[in-house]
């Protein structure tokens, strides 16, 4: 009853803040609606042309999401189209802060974002049996994601329910710092061309814990555990595969390719895997419930499966779908972050060394309170490596966008990731500069920054519901190796990385870790 009341008012503010704000927003649009110039005339490459750029010679081959759209945008301005092709519709892409600012504030009850479209096509006619109408936050729209999002918002967004994951991530956090000691060279000290992997099994490990509520043992225990094995390689490849299919121009829609094939049996061995892997926790979950094992905690799956098992599938696949490759990635970011600037991270570490008394101590939510330069130093690497272009939308009703009349329906792309290293929003853009995200010691003051230049989750009812897991992963495991170790890259750094649908490694990244001696 607890939890119907709770998604019960879930749904309640979802709904007044979406429409107060959908409502604040068109009062005053209507004389810039009748001034706007005609959608025929956004400015646009020709269909034909946009499709060549990416065959072998042209401006597009091989490059990233973000090169071929900053490409773009030198030729055509903030605002432009990106002709769509081969079933796939036109977007409409904006960088301009006021255009992110209009369509988020008019994107109404139920924002609907695409963009998933082999994903889709795989919960609705590959394998129905699984799915049915329940096919989660990432392959709906409308009604039907409202209702999947109420119920599992309370789980998910509330910070008290992952109080009870500081000390099992900070034990997960723990087998890493002995994983690093046993892989770097004991006279470099520096670790394999490969870390990046290793960092990807701690996120992978991470992530896991809260999605089927079991240690899976891929750090050091049991590297070779072949069922979380095939969840870490496929969670990578359908992240790297949807960037092909359903951003890259792609004939899979009337043709089936060696991609959408490959995508497919990916799709279905994770599905496979997760099935069997939940119902084991569920298994192990009513035997601890009818032995009356002492039970302090309720973890996030175990919420889940009560309200429905098959959410609890959906939500498990997803965060590790989404969360895996970005976050290990991530997670190197922020390495390099501090690596290139000691200053900030013996800043970092002297706060550290107050909270953590020793290199095994176990972080909680008291203890967590207390560290402001660390999210200070994870909010500016945010910024300094934006993580792919930004988010889509669909207009829910004519707006105007940079003088432009844009109709409903039409599909957009919100490149506000982009203006995380533009000098007219963050002075200094180029500088790792922590502090501008704390209070001036004199002032008390903290630096006035535009909101909707900082959306590396999204905005609105539709942003990233893995934010809190990733901050917690983030903080824990920043905290700990910052404690143990002093971090250096003694490698040219100038192009870390490459983003294709978000950002990639484009180097090894051999840091050199030296233990700290306190």
């Amino acid at each position: 009853m607890a939890a119907i009341k709770a998604t019960f008012a879930s749904r309640q503010l979802a709904f007044v803040g979406a429409r107060s704000m959908h409502v604040k927003l068109n009062v005053s649009d209507d004389q810039s609606v009748a001034s706007a110039r005609p959608f025929s005339e956004v400015p646009r490459p020709g269909k034909l042309k946009f499709i060549r750029g990416f065959m072998p010679g042209g401006e597009f081959h091989d490059k990233s999401f973000l090169e071929f759209t900053t490409t773009l945008r030198q030729k055509y301005g903030d605002l432009f189209i990106m002709p769509g092709s081969f079933g796939r519709r036109d977007t409409v892409v904006t960088f301009s802060p006021k255009d992110i600012e209009m369509v988020f504030r008019n994107e109404g009850i139920w924002p609907q974002r695409e963009g998933f479209d082999s994903l889709v096509y795989f919960r609705e006619h590959i394998r129905p049996d699984v799915f049915g109408e329940k096919k989660g936050l990432i392959a709906t729209q409308q009604e039907e994601w409202g209702k999947f999002r109420s119920a599992v918002n309370p789980i998910f967004m509330q910070p008290k329910g992952l109080k009870m994951y500081y000390e099992p991530l900070s034990n997960i956090n723990n087998e890493f710092i002995e994983r690093i000691k046993e892989i770097r060279d004991p006279k470099t000290l520096e670790v394999p061309e490969n870390f990046v992997e290793e960092m990807g099994r701690l996120i992978f490990e991470s992530i896991a814990l809260i999605a089927f509520n079991r240690e899976m043992g891929i750090i050091r225990k049991r590297r070779d555990n072949p069922d979380a094995l095939t969840l870490f390689r496929t969670s990578r490849e359908i992240f790297q595969l949807t960037f092909k299919l359903d951003v890259q121009p792609s004939i899979w829609k009337l043709v089936s390719t060696p991609t959408y094939r490959k995508m497919m049996r990916a799709l279905n061995e994770s599905l496979d895997v997760a099935q069997r892997m939940l119902e084991e926790s569920r298994l192990e979950l009513e035997q601890k419930r009818k032995s009356a094992e002492n039970m302090t905690s309720t973890s996030m799956m175990e919420r889940l499966v009560d309200i429905d098992p098959k959410i609890a599938l959906i939500m498990g696949i997803d965060i590790l779908f989404a969360g895996v490759d970005v976050t290990a990635t991530f997670l190197s970011a922020l390495l390099l972050c501090l690596s290139k600037n000691q200053g900030k991270q013996e800043k970092l570490r002297e706060e550290l060394l107050r909270v953590m008394p020793t290199k095994e101590t176990l972080l909680d939510e008291e203890r967590m309170k207390d560290m402001p330069y660390l999210r200070a130093v994870i909010k500016e690497a945010l910024r300094f490596y934006p993580n792919g272009l930004g988010t889509f939308r669909q207009c829910q009703s004519d707006v105007t966008l940079s003088g432009y009349n844009i109709p409903k329906g039409s599909q957009i792309l919100l490149g506000s990731n982009a203006l995380m290293k533009d000098e007219r929003y963050y002075p200094r853009a180029d500088e790792f500069l922590p502090e501008r995200w704390l209070r001036d010691p004199e002032t008390n003051k903290k630096t006035q920054i535009s909101p909707f230049t900082f959306l590396p989750f999204g905005f609105g009812p539709r942003m990233c519901i893995g934010k809190r897991i990733v901050d917690l992963e983030m903080e824990t495991s920043l905290a700990k190796i910052i404690r143990n170790f002093y971090v250096e890259f003694n490698y040219d750094a100038s192009k870390p990385y490459k983003s294709f649908f978000v950002m990639e490694p484009a180097i090894p990244f051999q840091f050199k870790f030296t233990d700290v001696e306190q």
